[in-house]
């Protein structure tokens, strides 16, 4: 394993030190976290590439307004049942 020195200013390290220690991690661990979430290809976390929606299909993005709590999954058991009785 390689070491790296990093210049910061005393402010931004004893805040930096102080929670690394609040989250229960040593400062070195906590910076390698973050620098390896930085760096970590898009591709890896991203879900793969979806064919384009047409302008008539954005076009509709907004004009329908649903309550924060609305669950798709129910209405849509609920029509089938109504419909077909599954």
């Amino acid at each position: 394993m390689s070491q790296l020195t990093i210049n910061l200013d005393d402010n931004l390290l004893q805040a930096a030190r102080a929670y690394a220690r609040q989250h229960g991690q040593e400062l070195d661990a906590l910076v390698a976290e973050l620098l390896k979430a930085a760096v970590q290809p898009a591709a890896a976390t991203a879900l793969p590439p979806a064919r384009p929606l047409s302008p008539r299909i954005q076009r509709l993005f907004g004009a329908v307004q649903v309550p924060a709590d609305f669950d798709y999954r129910k209405v849509l058991d609920e029509a089938m049942q109504a419909r077909y009785g599954v």
